[in-house]
């Protein structure tokens, strides 16, 4: 198996920063925050750019309880598991509409 070219291995970094913030957003928005400013400093990657990263990871987590809601055998069941889908779009709107400028 080939070695990820730069452009993959820098979508593979922008990734997973953007579980990083993702996951620590949900505990400690200021220290996510943090964690954003320090991404971006280092240059790689601008804020915009993790946050939107982070947008993509909380949207696929709703996206994936969505699914499983799908699979439920029966109407009640099925409308349980899509509000499981909520925090994580809940999540996504305040990554999205966060102002670290």
């Amino acid at each position: 198996m080939p070695l990820p070219s730069a452009e993959q291995g820098a979508a593979i970094d922008l990734a997973g920063a953007g579980g990083e913030v993702t996951e620590l957003w949900r505990g400690d928005p200021v220290r996510a925050a943090a964690l954003v400013r320090e991404l971006a400093a280092c240059g790689e990657f601008t804020a915009a750019e993790v946050l939107d990263a982070a947008v993509d990871v909380a949207v696929g987590a709703a996206l994936l309880a969505l699914a499983d809601a799908g699979t439920a055998s029966d109407p009640s069941m099925m409308a349980e598991q899509c509000l499981e889908a909520v925090p994580h779009l809940a999540l996504a709107v305040a990554l999205a509409s966060a102002d670290l400028g």
